[in-house]
C-alpha cells in the first residue's frame, strides 16, 4: 500500500471524526436532553404541575420508600407490603453507605401523583445488580415493565445482567412504581443507576440519540484502530501506530461491553454475562498497558528506562488476578485500576508539559498535553460518576475520543515527517536523475558533434601549426649551417618571420587552454563591481600594437561613468577576443569602431570592423554550441577558432547576450548586452540544471542574476558584493542552505540581505523542523518548495525585491 494513500486515509479519518461532532452537536439541540431530577418527598413524585406533552426525560433520583429484606412476587404480596412501614433509601446509592449489608435484596416503591392520566415511559439500565421493575394502578393491577438478570433471595440463584429496560405505561393518580434489587456479587450493593422517566416520544428520541452516540463512538474508534493498524503493517519500524491501534481497539471493546452495544449479539446466559464482565475488565487493563507502551515510544523520557518495566508490573498482576480469580474478587480492583490510570496519565501529562519547552518536541508535546489533560479530567470525572452514581458515561467516551484524536494527530505528524523525508529524498533523486540524464544527453550530443568536428579542427589547426614550425625548423637549419649561407640582413629577416610564427602558435595554444579551462569550470566567476570603460580603454591600448602594422585606426565612443557587475577578468577576456578578432580580420588602412553605451538598463559594448566579414551561414550559426570555424586573418594571423565560443560562454554565465551581424567583404559587428539593473539576485545551488531553470523562470524580472555553486565561495562573493536577494537550495553537498544562512546572518552587516530557501520538502529531514520556520528564525524572508508553480516564485521574488 502506498504511504501517501495511507497518510491521506489517516488524515481523512481524523477529519471525518472531527466533522461528525458538528452534526451531533447540532442535532443535540433538537433532541431532548436529560433534565434535572425532580423532588421526591416521602416516596412520592408530584407531577401535577407538569405538562405531559413537554415532559423531558429526567432521572428518578431521590429518596424512595424501601423495604429491605422484602421481595414480593405476586400482586397479593405487593398489597401486603403496603401495610408495612417503609424506610427512606436513596436511589441511586450504595447500600453500605446507608447502614445496609452489601449483599441482600430490597424492594423500592415510588408513588406518582398526576393531575390527569398521562402516557409515560420509564427506562432503566443496571450495571451491577439484578432487578425487576413493576408498575401498579387500580385499572391494570400489577404489571412487569422489565427485568435484567435473576432476582433471588438466594445467593446462588442471584446474578445481575447488563441489560436495559424501556417501557411505556399509562400513569394515573394512584400509580406506583416498584423496583426490586438483589445483589450478592458487588461489594457495595444497591442500584447503580436511577430509572429515567419522561413523555413517551421525548424519551424514545432521547434513547435513540443515546444509541446513536454509542454507535458513533464505536465507529470512530473502529476507524482509528483499523487505519493505524494498516499504518503499522506498512511501516513496522515505528510501533506507535500499533500501540495506538490496540489502545483504540481496547476502548472499542469497552464500549461494546460496558455500553451494552453487543447485548443483542447472543442469547443471554450466566456464563456469557460473567465472560463479558471479565472481558470488560481485561479491556480496561489493555487501555492502561497500551497507553503506557505508546507513551514509552512517543515520550522516551516519560520515566527512566530502568523504571519502565516496573510500571507494567501492576497491570500484568491485575490481568493475572482477573483471569484466575472469581467475580467477587477481581471486581474490587476497579478502584485500583482507575487510580493507576490516573497515575499513568499524570506521568504522561508532566512529560508532555516538559516537552513543550523543547523546540524539537514542542509540537508533539502540545497535543499530548492537551489530550492527556482532557482524558485525565474525564477519568477523574468517571471516578466521581462511579461514587456518585451519575448516569453520564458518554462524557468519558467523549474525553477519550478527544484524547485519541490528539494522539492520532501526533502519529500523523510523525508519519507526515517520514513521508516528507522520503518524498524529499525521492524527489531530489528523481530531479537529480532527470538533470543528470539531460546533462548526459547534452554531453552525448556535444561529444558526437565534437567528434564530427574533431578531424576538421585537427587538420586545420595542425596545418596552421605545422607551417610555422617548418619555417622555424628551416631557419634554425640555415642559421646552424657552417659556413652560413644567409647574409646578416637576410638572417635577421628570417628570424623576424620565425618569431612572428612562434607568437601566433603561442597565441593559439593560449586561446585553446583558456577556453578548455573555462569549459571545465576551472575558472569560477568572481562577481563584483568593475569599471567597464576603464577595462575597455586598457584593452584598446594593448590592441593598438596589433593594429599598427596594418595601419588600422580604432575609433571609440564611451560613456563617462560605466560601472558594471560581473567577473572583471572574464569580461576582460571577452572584450579582448572581440577586439583582436576585429583587428585580425580587418584589412590595412581600415577602421575599427568601439562603442560603450547604456540602453534600457543594459550596457552595450559594440565592436564593429570593416573587414572581410563572414558568410551568411557562419553568421547564423557562429554562436551555436559546437560550431567551429578556423580562418586566417588578413595578415595570415592564426587562431584556434574558439574565440566567439569562449565569448558566448562568458556572456551566458553573466546573463548577458551576444549579437552578431556580418556581411562578406563589408565587415562584422559584435555587440555584448550586459544587464545593468539596480536589483541583484544570487542563485546558490550545486545543481547547474536547477540554476538554469531558476534563471529561465526569472528572465522577465528586471534584475541582475548571478550564480554560485559552492556555499563558501558564495559567502566570499557576498562579502564583496551584497545582493538584494539570495535564492539558496537547502540540499547541497558541503553544507545545507540552513547552515549557509546561519553563517551569512552571523555577520551583522549581512542582515539587510533578503533570502529565500528552496527545497523539495517542507521539513528538515535531519531534525524534522519546518524549514519555513527555521528560515524565519534565522532572519530569512521566505521558503518555497521546488514543486511550486513558476508564477508563485516570480511573485515571491518580486515581493522580496519590492518590485
Amino acid at each position: 500500500m502506498d504511504v501517501e494513500r495511507i497518510l491521506r486515509a489517516n488524515t481523512f479519518s481524523l477529519l471525518v471524526i472531527v466533522f461528525l461532532f458538528l452534526p451531533l452537536a447540532h442535532c443535540n439541540r433538537s433532541i431532548p436532553s436529560l433534565a434535572s431530577a425532580k423532588t421526591i418527598q416521602n416516596g412520592i413524585l408530584d407531577l401535577t404541575g407538569e405538562d405531559p406533552k413537554t415532559l423531558d426525560p429526567f432521572p428518578l433520583a431521590g429518596e424512595w420508600h424501601a423495604f429491605p429484606g422484602e421481595l414480593p412476587e405476586t400482586e397479593a404480596e405487593f398489597q401486603a407490603l403496603e401495610k408495612k412501614t417503609p424506610v427512606p433509601l436513596a436511589v441511586p446509592a450504595y447500600w453500605v453507605n446507608q447502614n445496609l449489608p452489601a449483599h441482600g435484596y430490597v424492594t423500592y416503591r415510588l408513588q406518582l401523583k398526576v393531575k390527569e392520566p398521562m402516557n409515560l415511559m420509564v427506562y432503566l439500565r443496571e450495571a451491577s445488580s439484578a432487578y425487576r421493575l413493576y408498575y401498579s394502578n387500580p385499572e391494570r393491577g400489577l404489571v412487569l415493565l422489565g427485568s435484567a438478570g435473576k432476582v433471588s433471595k438466594i445467593k446462588e440463584d442471584s446474578i445481575g445482567y447488563y441489560l436495559e429496560t424501556g417501557r411505556s405505561f399509562r400513569a394515573t393518580n394512584d400509580t406506583v412504581l416498584y423496583l426490586q434489587i438483589s445483589n450478592y456479587l458487588y461489594s457495595r450493593g444497591g442500584p447503580y443507576y436511577s430509572p429515567i422517566l419522561g413523555e413517551v416520544g421525548k424519551t424514545i428520541l432521547y434513547l435513540r440519540f443515546k444509541e446513536r452516540k454509542k454507535s458513533f463512538f464505536f465507529g470512530a474508534f473502529l476507524v482509528l484502530a483499523i487505519t493505524h493498524l494498516f499504518l503499522y503493517i506498512h511501516r513496522r519500524k515505528d510501533k506507535s501506530p500499533l500501540w495506538f491501534a490496540l489502545l483504540c481497539f481496547s476502548w472499542l471493546v469497552r464500549i461494546l461491553l460496558f455500553e451494552r452495544v453487543s447485548r443483542d449479539w447472543f442469547v443471554g446466559s450466566d456464563f456469557l454475562e460473567m465472560f463479558q464482565i471479565r472481558l470488560e475488565y481485561l479491556a480496561f487493563c489493555g487501555i492502561q498497558i497500551f497507553s503506557l507502551l505508546f507513551f514509552f515510544h512517543v515520550q522516551p523520557h516519560l520515566v527512566p528506562n530502568k523504571f519502565k518495566r516496573y510500571l507494567l508490573v501492576p497491570i500484568l498482576l491485575e490481568i493475572l488476578i482477573i483471569l484466575t480469580s472469581p467475580y467477587a474478587v477481581y471486581t474490587k480492583l476497579l478502584v485500583f485500576s482507575q487510580a493507576y490510570m490516573v497515575v499513568i496519565l499524570i506521568l504522561a501529562f508532566i512529560a508532555a508539559v516538559r516537552s513543550t519547552f523543547q523546540r524539537e518536541t514542542r509540537y508533539v508535546g502540545a497535543f499530548i498535553t492537551f489530550g492527556t489533560f482532557v482524558i485525565l479530567s474525564a477519568t477523574i470525572y468517571d471516578s466521581v460518576v462511579f461514587f456518585k452514581r451519575w448516569d453520564l458515561p458518554l462524557i468519558t467516551d467523549l474525553g477519550f475520543g478527544i484524547f485519541c484524536m490528539c494522539l492520532a494527530i501526533v502519529i500523523s505528524k510523525q508519519n507526515a515527517h517520514t513521508w516528507e523525508t522520503a518524498e524529499y529524498l525521492t524527489l531530489n533523486l528523481r530531479k537529480e536523475v532527470e538533470w543528470k540524464t539531460l546533462e548526459l544527453k547534452k554531453e552525448k550530443e556535444k561529444a558526437e558533434k565534437t567528434g564530427e568536428l574533431k578531424d576538421k579542427f585537427i587538420s586545420i589547426v595542425s596545418h596552421d601549426i605545422r607551417s610555422p614550425l617548418f619555417g622555424i625548423s628551416s631557419v634554425v637549419n640555415l642559421l646552424t649551417e657552417s659556413p652560413p649561407s644567409l647574409s646578416p640582413e637576410r638572417a635577421k629577416q628570417v628570424l623576424g618571420e620565425a618569431s612572428t610564427g612562434l607568437k601566433n602558435i603561442l597565441s593559439m595554444v593560449e586561446e585553446l587552454i583558456k577556453y578548455s579551462r573555462f569549459q571545465n569550470a576551472a575558472v569560477f566567476p568572481d562577481y563584483q563591481l568593475f569599471d567597464f570603460r576603464q577595462i575597455t580603454d586598457q584593452l584598446i591600448e594593448r590592441v593598438q600594437e596589433m593594429a599598427k602594422p596594418k595601419n588600422i585606426t580604432i575609433l571609440t565612443q564611451m560613456e563617462e561613468s560605466s560601472i558594471g557587475i560581473g567577473d572583471p577578468n572574464l569580461i576582460e577576456h571577452l572584450i579582448w577576443n572581440l577586439l583582436t578578432n576585429a583587428v585580425k580580420f580587418t584589412k590595412e588602412s581600415a577602421t575599427v569602431e568601439v562603442s560603450l553605451t547604456e540602453s534600457n538598463k543594459y550596457w552595450s559594448l559594440k565592436v564593429t570592423d570593416t573587414g572581410i566579414g563572414m558568410p551568411k551561414y557562419w553568421t547564423e550559426h557562429v554562436l551555436e554550441e559546437g560550431f567551429l570555424f578556423v580562418r586566417k586573418g588578413t595578415a595570415d594571423e592564426m587562431g584556434a577558432g574558439v574565440g566567439l565560443a569562449f565569448c558566448r560562454e562568458v556572456a551566458e554565465r553573466h546573463g548577458a547576450s551576444l549579437l552578431v551581424q556580418s556581411e562578406e567583404e563589408k565587415g562584422t559587428s559584435v555587440e555584448l548586452l550586459l544587464p545593468n539593473f539596480e536589483k541583484i539576485v544570487l542563485i546558490l545551488d550545486d545543481n547547474p540544471g536547477y540554476r538554469k531553470q531558476i534563471r529561465k523562470v526569472l528572465k522577465d524580472i528586471p534584475c541582475i542574476i548571478w550564480e554560485e555553486e559552492y556555499p563558501d565561495h558564495a559567502l566570499y562573493s557576498v562579502s564583496r558584493l551584497k545582493p538584494d536577494l539570495i535564492i539558496v537550495d537547502f540540499s547541497m553537498p558541503d553544507k545545507t542552505g540552513i547552515d549557509f544562512l546561519r553563517d551569512l546572518y552571523s555577520n551583522s552587516e549581512m542582515e539587510e540581505i533578503r533570502s529565500m530557501l528552496v527545497s523539495s520538502s517542507h521539513t528538515d529531514p535531519n531534525t524534522g523542523y519546518k524549514l519555513e520556520t527555521e528560515v524565519i528564525d534565522l532572519g530569512g524572508d521566505a521558503f518555497l518548495t521546488k514543486t511550486s508553480p513558476d508564477q508563485k516564485m516570480v511573485e515571491l521574488v518580486k515581493r522580496l525585491l519590492d518590485l
